[in-house]
């Protein structure tokens, strides 16, 4: 699909602004509704590569989220389905969505809304943490399946006992 290689097609600099840009657009739209916090500002991570997608995680005054985007030829599902990729950190489900222009990509929530910060500071830490521990630090290898209903506290530590099934 042709539309898919709008964002793949851009340079990791021109993806980080791109996006931005998507958001803050948004975030004109969204500043009138009650999930939205005035104490935040739209921002984008720089990208990660893990497989054959590029991530960031995207703040902003309603949500916080990781986005992945796939690189050319990789042709995506229509918009509104979930999209399964088996990172690190356990598989986690992205939605597929569209900007206006065409440009595709998965999305997946990690705060909404985004009412327990009350710093930009601390919001961007968190959403760079986030992504470190959804990519790790390994290198995937070239046949790692692309396909852990991502939960939040766990992935911030703040989950109780392990997942690991102990007693």
């Amino acid at each position: 699909m042709i539309a898919d290689a709008l964002l793949s097609d851009l340079d990791d600099e021109e993806l980080v602004r791109r996006l931005e840009g998507f958001w803050r657009a948004a975030d004109t739209r969204m500043s009138t509704l009650p999930v939205h916090n005035p104490a935040l500002a739209v921002m984008v991570t720089p990208l990660r590569r893990f497989g054959r997608f590029r991530f960031a995680a995207v703040v902003t005054p309603w949500c916080m989220a990781v986005v992945a985007v796939p690189d050319t030829g990789i042709k995506l599902p229509p918009d509104g389905v979930t999209l399964r990729l088996d990172l690190p950190a356990g598989e986690v489900d992205f939605v597929v969505a569209s900007m206006e222009d065409g440009g595709r990509y998965g999305t997946a929530s990690l705060f909404s809304p985004m009412d327990e910060f009350d710093d930009q500071v601390i919001a961007e830490e968190v959403a760079l943490a986030a992504l470190d521990e959804l990519l790790g630090e390994t290198e995937p290898s070239e046949t790692a399946s692309l396909s852990v209903n991502l939960d939040r506290r766990r992935l911030l530590g703040f989950g109780r006992g392990t997942s690991d099934g102990g007693s």
